[in-house]
């Protein structure tokens, strides 16, 4: 199984406080609980918990604590929902989708729409406590670019399920420019700047160094990532995929392919390691106080970690194993998000879609 296919990634992820794993376990569950993301059985906490989300809060932010934990663990809980939202019968009616879309960036200040789409109220009251709490401690100017960060993510799966409902698997630079918007680590990013309580000048961000090192590190994870989701998206009907551009474009096997892939991998993080030693000479260049040289240098270190954290994860979770394999909605929706009966019956009437059999339910 494509999931079996080992990348060598030279990055070493921190070392969570003590008990802090554990902690947001708890914390993921009861969040979503709260807010009605996953219902309060077993089977659904016990999918939720097979996800290991709190692996990757904890190792995105290794030094976080108490509430600023919590934010962290929040937001890695909040983009797995959404992305399961969108991948389920929501995305495949872009109307419906849309609403949805605009429902959640209006928390970050722009217009709501005239209605809200139902079954979209759990997901919008948890994006709203969400942001406010990530907002609360930080500047105008980290909450201006946060919020366009959450929207670019946010409008990114309408672009997906544009991309899912043509059917035809796009040339390398369409998946490209993609599969650097669809990956969230500019979200996870932010995040880790409100967890750590620092934050990012924005004129080191804007620069070219920090910029190319953002753009090589979404590549290496989106191309490992294409190969360990293949079948899951096959499955689904997704054709967005490296794997799939690949073959398209050479007429080759797929464990030619993949080898491919592999190779790709390895010349990327060469690159992303030779420019990761320019982050002094930047610090230089733009006259960096010792606050924002320490800021710049947290950034790497993110960056960094997020590379080795979220590969690993990719290993470990649930989301790529067998049963994701079958592309089968995630169980823990299925009695939460989305599930208002005006959508399901009324989107099946508007769209091509065959929404008044939710994906999942009762197979």
């Amino acid at each position: 199984m494509p999931i079996d296919v080992d990348f060598p990634l030279p990055f070493a992820a921190g070392t969570p406080l003590p008990h802090a794993v554990e902690h947001a376990r708890r914390r993921g569950v009861e969040w979503a609980t709260e807010h009605r993301l996953i219902p309060p059985t077993e089977a659904a906490t016990g999918y939720f918990l097979d996800m290991r989300l709190a692996d990757v809060a904890t190792g995105f932010c290794p030094e976080a604590e108490g509430p600023d934990l919590d934010v962290m663990t929040d937001v890695i809980t909040w983009t797995a929902v959404c992305d399961d939202f969108f991948d389920g019968p929501a995305g495949d009616d872009l109307e419906y989708a849309a609403a949805a879309v605009s429902t959640l960036t209006s928390v970050t200040g722009t217009a709501a729409p005239d209605r809200v789409p139902p079954g979209i109220e759990p997901l919008a009251g948890a994006t709203a406590d969400l942001w406010a709490r990530m907002c609360a401690p930080m500047s105008p100017e980290w909450q201006a670019r946060a919020g366009h960060n959450w929207r670019r993510f946010l409008r990114s799966f309408l672009t997906e399920a544009d991309a899912r409902r043509a059917r035809t698997v796009p040339d390398l630079a369409g998946y490209l420019a993609l599969r650097r918007e669809t990956m969230a680590m500019y979200v996870y990013l932010d995040a880790t700047e409100r967890a750590g309580r620092y934050e990012v000048p924005e004129r080191v961000l804007n620069d070219p160094v920090p910029l190319l090192l953002s753009t090589l590190q979404i590549d290496i994870l989106a191309h490992c990532n294409d190969v360990h989701s293949i079948e899951h998206e096959e499955a689904r009907g997704d054709t967005h995929n490296l794997v799939l551009v690949l073959e398209q474009e050479s007429r080759r096997p797929r464990d030619e392919v993949i080898e491919e892939i592999r190779g790709r991998v390895r010349e990327l993080v060469v690159r992303f390691r030779r420019t990761a030693e320019r982050v002094p000479e930047l610090c230089d260049r733009l006259s960096c106080d010792p606050v924002e040289r320490d800021a710049t240098h947290r950034h790497l270190a993110a960056l960094t970690r997020q590379l080795r954290v979220t590969y690993d994860w990719s290993l470990a979770t649930r989301r790529y194993t067998e049963r994701a394999a079958t592309g089968l909605r995630p169980e823990y929706l299925e009695a939460t998000v989305g599930r208002s009966p005006e959508y399901l019956g009324a989107s099946a009437g508007r769209s091509g879609a065959s929404l008044s059999d939710p994906i999942g339910e009762a197979r």
